[in-house]
């Protein structure tokens, strides 16, 4: 057993909220792929700003991987972390990599395809929350690891 700390929880709980947020957006992309509402809240920027094909196909490919691969490893390695089992921390590790792994994708589909605005909201709470988020949660569950 792991020592439960309150940083544990910290990054057990930030790992649960983010990513039942992340994984409930997507289900609803499952669900409805075409719709005005995940096109607007989901996906973002507009399939007539590039080949509606692509622009599927791209979202797709996330709205599938988040909540049936992702989503779970995200939520038994936080739950796992909070029962101070080893395991946790370690699901935990390998499901940080996706936090920051998927943005750099969605940071040049971004950018090449002038789908965001370049305003603070996009940079901190659309972007910038994800990526450091998996990096602080990464090298913690490492050092914790290293223990």
């Amino acid at each position: 057993m792991m020592e439960v700390t309150l940083l544990t929880w910290l990054v057990a709980l930030g790992g649960l909220g983010l990513i039942l947020l992340l994984g409930g957006l997507q289900f609803v992309a499952l669900v409805r792929p075409r719709s005005e509402w995940t096109i607007e809240n989901v996906y973002g920027g507009s399939p007539e700003g590039t080949d509606p094909t692509a622009y599927f196909a791209f979202n797709q490919g996330y709205a599938w991987a988040d909540p049936i691969f992702w989503a779970p490893l995200q939520i038994a390695g936080s739950i796992g972390m909070l029962l101070g089992e080893r395991w946790g921390f370690l699901l935990a590790l390998i499901a940080s990599v996706p936090f920051w792994y998927t943005s750099i994708p969605i940071l040049i589909w971004d950018r090449d395809m002038g789908f965001r605005e370049n305003t603070f909201n996009y940079w901190v709470v659309i972007w910038g929350m994800w990526p450091a988020f998996g990096v602080v949660a990464g090298a913690y569950c490492f050092v914790r690891l290293l223990g």
